[in-house]
């Protein structure tokens, strides 16, 4: 359950699509490295009937290209120089830091912000103050996934403001990663796309042709449509001059025109967008409901989330020690080996401080959602020593191995089934 994928609702995705394949010639053929017209066309449509709604949004303002990781990095490959940093608010998705480094020569830089403390624009300054004088370099970027990645939770409209203010008031680009926009399972909760903060630029005290300069929105089907093996993902952003790049640069990341053609044929159809969008939130909902009351009962902590497909747990309790060593060993000779389940452990997330981890519920049934709960409590509540001991579960799966390996082959010895 370490996997950041949504396979709740993979079965309506699944039918709609072979509902229609029929497909013209054209898709056989080049088209525009940006992306088809009428794929541009269907995911303006999508953003203006969901989460940039009364905006009025032209499609030459969107890049499509393969996977919304493939989108950063190219991204960044435009904004930056080597050495330069990217602020982060940490702790943050784990593959962000070969997103930005993979081909680039950017810096991550992890900023832990406080909601309690100063105002968001004040952290900020401060964390690039820090880089400058350690590094000698600017921070030229700061990276924001909302809803976010590991905790669930979702950034004010004070907050997300503090940012943008800061951002475009000293020339940093911000870049909003809005991967899990249509996944926000909480009804009471607000959400606010950036790109409709910055269409308010002048309300808001800011120039407008500069908020055009500075402000990209990420966004694509891996997460709210369960679709991370289509590979698409998209950038929006009014900079003319990055556009002009990514026309170039995204030659060598562009959508098969099969998939693009048959994409944008589901996402015109507002009438099953409405109906897809309100059940996937209802079982992703459901399955958190079912992972959040498990750990309530068990008495283990958490951040309450409210969208995206995670849950921040807090085991520092069951650290032997508080470090990033005893971290990893309960992680890796306690959940892998003895539980036998994968989760995310804080230090990959660049969390503040060792004890967290980041649980996906969305790619498994409830049963299994109770059974980890289970055997995490097991687990934990046990003693040193009894950690120690081999699980039987594990004992009869060894068991299992040798007798299958003494069939293969009687005339060789078995292994040894544990030690």
């Amino acid at each position: 359950m370490s996997i950041a994928e949504n396979r709740l609702t993979v079965d309506l995705i699944k039918d709609k699509l072979q509902s229609n394949l029929s497909f013209p010639d054209s898709v056989f053929f080049y088209d525009n490295t940006a992306g088809s017209a009428k794929m541009k066309s269907a995911m303006i449509g999508l953003l203006q009937h969901t989460f940039m709604k009364g905006l009025k949004l032209n499609p030459d303002n969107v890049t499509v290209s393969s996977g919304c990781g493939a989108v950063i990095s190219n991204l960044i490959y435009c904004v930056t120089q080597p050495g330069e940093g990217i602020a982060i608010p940490a702790p943050y998705y784990p593959a962000f830091d070969f997103d930005l480094t993979c081909k680039n020569d950017a810096v991550p830089v992890a900023v832990h912000l406080s909601a309690s403390d100063q105002p968001y624009d004040q952290q900020l300054q401060a964390a690039s103050d820090e880089y400058l004088q350690t590094s000698g370099k600017r921070l030229v970027a700061l990276l924001v996934t909302n809803p976010d990645n590991p905790t669930g939770t979702v950034y004010s409209e004070q907050h997300l403001l503090q940012m943008l203010k800061w951002c475009v008031q000293n020339k940093v680009h911000m870049i909003s990663d809005e991967i899990y926009a249509n996944s926000i399972f909480k009804p009471d909760c607000q959400f606010t796309s950036m790109a409709v903060l910055a269409s308010g630029a002048e309300e808001h005290g800011l120039n407008p042709e500069d908020v055009k300069s500075y402000v990209h929105v990420i966004f694509g089907l891996s997460k709210d449509w369960c679709a991370s093996g289509l590979r698409v993902g998209c950038l929006w952003t009014l900079n003319a001059r990055i556009q002009a790049a990514l026309q170039n640069v995204n030659a060598f990341y562009g959508v098969s025109g099969i998939a693009q053609h048959m994409i944008a044929d589901m996402l015109e159809d507002l009438s099953f967008v409405d109906k897809y969008l309100k059940e996937n939130k209802r079982r992703l909902g459901s399955a958190y409901d079912t992972l959040a009351g498990a750990l309530i009962k068990a008495g283990i902590k958490f951040t309450p989330a409210a969208g995206s497909v995670f849950c921040w747990v807090d085991l520092r309790s069951a650290l032997s020690q508080p470090t990033w060593k005893a971290e990893r060993q309960l992680w890796e000779e306690g959940f892998v080996q003895r539980c036998g389940f994968i989760i995310t452990p804080g230090q990959a997330s660049h969390a503040s401080e060792p004890g967290f981890f980041r649980i996906c519920y969305a790619i498994v049934d409830h049963e299994t959602i109770l059974q980890l709960v289970q055997r995490l409590v097991g687990f934990i509540t046990k003693s040193d020593a009894e950690r120690q001991q081999v699980p039987l579960w594990i004992k009869k799966a060894c068991m299992q191995k040798a007798k299958q390996e003494i069939e293969a082959d009687p005339t060789q010895p078995a292994k040894p089934a544990f030690e």
